[in-house]
Formats: structure tokens, sequence, C-alpha cells
């Protein structure tokens, strides 16, 4: 629901930039030709597409200052002249497989940043990588690594950038990360890491960037995260993490983003967090939160995207909400919120997505909302709310998908949501709407799903739906509706569901649903259908449930069923058919 933000590219070029003159005293036994020799190596081990895609790398005689990803910039004394030395080797996105293992680091040690990400490489992280004392950045993210990570690793005293997420590297954080205290951005993701969170970790007041999301890291989240003043992102989503949210984070005044979603986080929402003025996401959804929502979260004025989602929240969606007028996404769905609506969610202009759906909400729908010109999404479903559906919400022309379904609502379906051309899905079922069906909606012509079941709609199906082609759901059953089926649902070639039982129309069945060819239910029973089943009945080949019980059909059924090889439930009872002499 949010995009990770990294922030490396600065130190990377820095790191990678970093030339320097370096005397033989202060350099271990090292010359270019050694670091060329232990590269071809390495490259010798891996695969046969990695070597080609290495074809830079000839030999020891040609200087390896020149090969792809090498960057060099320190000196070293060699024969009586200075001779330049690698700094970094830069390889991402290659599809190199091979091993780490390989790389004699031992030859290596003037690197200061290396980037093997997005590759294919296996293996473990080796202890003998702490020789690269003067690494600055080491990028490993998005390779196949395995094993735990090694705590020889935190002999890298001067490593800003240490990134190894989207690995499969299991284990635990080794406690002597403490020591690498210039981190400034640190990324275990997407990894099989597992044990508490270490709390050396809070020795790293440096770091800008913590992301340990997507692991099974299990206790709380510890206190100490509260001194990490520095950061601005705080990723510990999709873990195993339990306790309380701790009073701490909302001293991170510089925070950006913090997502704790997917966890087993208990206790109510601190009010604290108001403080983090610079805040622009707020993950915090899937936990077991409970409690209120702070009115407090109204002071978040850089906030972006809210989502409280799937916890155990209750009481009222606080009226200071009404003060993020930077939010685009305000999700609060599955909690158990009440009351009604606060008409000062109308006043969030940037809004994109609102969804409140699953929870007990009261009252009507402000017609303020129809202010919201830029929502895309509108779940409103499964709650209590009443009245009718107010006329302002053809503004919102933006709209692609409209859930109203399970509450009470009352009243016609407004003439003007026909203004709504954006609009992908529309659901109203379940409600006790009444009036006729507006000939209006027949000018959706991006819709691919009606759900209008389930209300106390009267009146004649327009013909004007015949002008939905991408409709692959039409669920008009359990109503009043009544007057012929219009030929014209002939014309929705893309349909797969038609259901307009229950209801009270009357006239034959249209030969023209002999068109609709990627139909697989078709549920007519009880009306008041007459007349023959008509032969077209027969090209509906994806057919596999035809429902025609209790109408008043007559006639014998057509052998041209018989072509129905898909079809495994046929009702029929309750008419005058007969079966036809072949």
């Amino acid at each position: 629901m949010y995009s990770k933000m990294l922030a490396s590219l600065t130190i990377l070029m820095m790191a990678s930039a970093a030339t320097g003159l370096v005397s033989a005293a202060t350099v271990p036994q090292s010359s270019l030709e050694g670091q060329a020799g232990a590269l071809l190596i390495w490259k010798a081990t891996l695969n046969n597409r990695s070597q080609l895609a290495l074809h830079s790398w000839r030999n020891k005689s040609s200087s390896p200052c020149n090969w792809h990803g090498i960057r060099c910039g320190a000196h070293t004394m060699h024969q009586g002249r200075l001779q330049p030395l690698i700094t970094g080797v830069s390889l991402r996105r290659m599809r190199m497989r091979g091993t780490l293992e390989s790389l004699d680091f031992s030859s290596l040690r003037t690197l200061r940043s290396l980037d093997l990400s997005n590759n294919e490489l296996v293996g473990s992280i080796p202890s003998s990588i702490e020789v690269l004392v003067k690494l600055r950045a080491l990028l490993l993210q998005g390779n196949q690594i395995r094993g735990s990570i090694p705590a020889s690793l935190a002999n890298l005293m001067k490593l800003r950038l240490l990134e190894i997420s989207d690995n499969q590297v299991s284990g635990e954080i080794p406690r002597e990360i403490g020591k690498m205290s210039h981190l400034v951005e640190l990324d275990f993701s997407c990894n099989h890491l597992v044990g508490p969170i270490p709390p050396e970790i809070g020795h790293l007041k440096h770091l800008s960037l913590l992301d340990l999301s997507k692991n099974n890291f299990s206790n709380s989240i510890p206190t100490y995260m509260g001194d990490l003043t520095k950061l601005t992102i705080l990723y510990l989503d999709q873990n195993q993490l339990s306790g309380y949210i701790p009073i701490g984070l909302g001293y991170l005044m510089n925070l950006e983003y913090l997502a704790l979603s997917n966890n087993f986080i208990t206790g109510p929402i601190p009010t604290n967090l108001s403080n983090l003025t610079n805040l622009v996401g707020l993950y915090i959804w899937h936990n077991r939160l409970s409690g209120h929502i702070p009115q407090e979260l109204g002071h978040l004025v850089n906030i972006k995207y809210l989502e409280l989602s799937e916890n155990t929240l209750t009481g009222s969606i606080p009226n200071s909400l009404g003060n993020l007028t930077k939010l685009t996404c305000l999700f609060l769905h599955r909690n158990q919120l009440s009351e009604d609506l606060p008409q000062e969610l109308g006043y969030l202009a940037n809004l994109e997505r609102l969804m409140l759906h699953t929870n007990n909400l009261t009252g009507s729908i402000p017609s303020i909302f129809g202010n919201l010109s830029k929502l895309i999404t509108l779940h409103l479903y499964r709650n209590k709310l009443h009245g009718w559906i107010p006329s302002q919400l053809d503004y919102l022309v933006n709209l692609e998908e409209m859930a109203l379904e399970n509450n009470t609502l009352t009243g016609p379906i407004p003439c003007s949501l026909g203004n709504l051309t954006k609009l992908t899905k529309l659901y109203l079922y379940n409600n006790q709407i009444c009036g006729a069906i507006p000939h209006e909606l027949g000018y959706l012509i991006k819709l691919e799903e009606m759900a209008l079941q389930n209300n106390t709609l009267t009146g004649p199906i327009p013909y004007t739906l015949g002008n939905l082609t991408k409709l692959t759901t039409l669920n008009l059953f359990e109503n009043q509706l009544s007057q012929d089926i219009p030929r014209e649902l002939g014309n929705l070639v893309n349909l797969e569901t038609l259901m307009i039982y229950g209801n009270t129309v009357t006239g034959s069945i249209p030969d023209s649903l002999g068109n609709l060819t990627k139909l697989s239910t078709l549920y007519l029973q009880r009306n008041q259908l007459s007349g023959h089943l008509p032969n077209d009945l027969g090209n509906l080949i994806n057919l596999e449930d035809l429902r025609l019980s209790h109408n008043r059909l007559i006639g014998s059924i057509p052998n041209i069923l018989g072509n129905l090889v898909k079809l495994t439930k046929l009702y029929l009872e309750s008419n005058q058919l007969s079966a036809s002499i072949p």
C-alpha cells in the first residue's frame, strides 16, 4: 500500500568517487596487478553468461581501471612510481551467478564501495569480508545469498550503506552491529531473519533509514528506537512483533515514513505520534491495535498516506482528520468504528482512496463528499449507513469504484451517477434502494461490474444497459423489476454472469442472449417469463449454470442445448416444458 524511499544515491556516489593519495605505509601490500588477478580468478568461477558479461575483464596486462564496473582512485608506490588502485566495484543488474566466497577480499583492501546488487549470487557472506575496512558502501540486495550475517561484518566500521535486502539470509542480527556507528542506511528487509531486534541498533545514531521489514523478527519494538533521532524512514512491517508501540517513536521528529503493519502489535495508538509533523506515510494496518483514533493525528499536516485498517479500533472517526489536506489515501476499514461519518472528511480535496468499509458507521453519506473530486476509490460498504445516496456524488468524475453495498440506504439511485464515466465497479446491493434503474447508467461505458441486487427497485430494465459492453457481471436479482428483458442485453459480449432472478420480468427470453458466448452463469428463475426457449441459447458454449425454473415457459426443450458441454446445473422445473423428440 506504500513505496520504499531509498536515499542512498548521494552517499554511494561519495563512496565510489572517493580518491586520495595512499602511501605504501598505510596500504597493505596491494598492487593493481594483484587486484586484477583476484578479480580474474573470481570471474573464472562465475557461470558462462556472467563471464560473457565481463568480456572487458581480459588479463592482468590490460588495466583493470578500464574494465567494466571498476573504479580506481587510491594510489600506492610501485616500482618507484605511483600506481592507481581499485576503490570501487559496481556490477549491478548483470545477472551474474556465482559466490562471494570465491572472491579474494584480501587483495581488495582499498575498496570503498562494492555494489553487486540485483544479480543471482548464491552462497553466504564470507567472514573474510572484514578486511575491507575502508568500505563505505556494501550493496548486496536482490540476490540469493543464504546463511547468517557474520559477526565479523561489524569490523567494517566506516560503512555508511549496508543493504542485504531481498536475499535468503537467516539467523539473528549479530549484536556486534552496534560498532558500525557511521551507518546511515541499514536495509535487511525481505530475508528470513529471526529473534528480537538487538538493542545495539540503538547505538547507530546516524541512521536515516532502517528497514527490517518482511522478516520473522519477534518480541516487542525496542524502546531505544526513540534514540535514533535522525531516522527519516523506519520500516518494521511484516514481522511477528508484538507489544505496544513505544512512546519513544514520537520523538523521531525527522521521520517521514513509519511502517509497522502486518505484525501482532497491541494497545492504543500513542497520541504523541502527532509530534511527527514531517510524516508522509503512517502504516500500522493489520495489527491488534485497540482504543480510539487519537484526535491529535490531525496535527500531521504533511501526511499523504494514513493506513490504520484491520485492527480493533473503536469510537468515532476524529473530525480533526479533516485538517490533513494533503492526504491521498485514508484507510480505516475493518475496525469497529462507529457513529456518523464526519463532514470534515469532505475537506480532503487531494484524497484519491477512501476506504471506511466493514465498520459500524451510522448516519448518512455527507453530501460534502461531492467535493472529493480526485477520488478514485470510495468504499463505504458493510456499515450501518442510511438515507439517500447524495446526488452531489456526481462531482466525483475520477471515481472508478463505488462500493456502498450492505448498508440500509434508501431512496432512488441518482440519475446523476451517469456522469461518473470512469466507473468500473458499481456496487449498491443489499440496501433498501427503491425507484427505477436510471437509464443514465447506460452512459457508464467503462463499467465492468454492476451489482444492484437485493433492493426494492421497480420498473423496467433500461435498454441503455446494452451500451455497457465491458460488463462482465450484471446482477439485478431480488428486486421488483418488471416488463421485458431488453434485447440490447445481447450486446454485452463480455458478460460472464447475468442474474435477473426473483423479479416480475415478463415476455420471452430474447434470442439475442445467444450472443453472450462468454456467459458462464445465467439465472432468470422466479419471474413471469413466457414463450419458447430460444434455440440461440445453444450458442452459450461456456455456460455452466442455467436456471430458468418457476416461470411460464412453454414448448419443448431444444436439442441444441446438448451443445452446452460445460453445463453442470440446469433448472427448468415449474414451467410447461417438454423434452423434444430427436
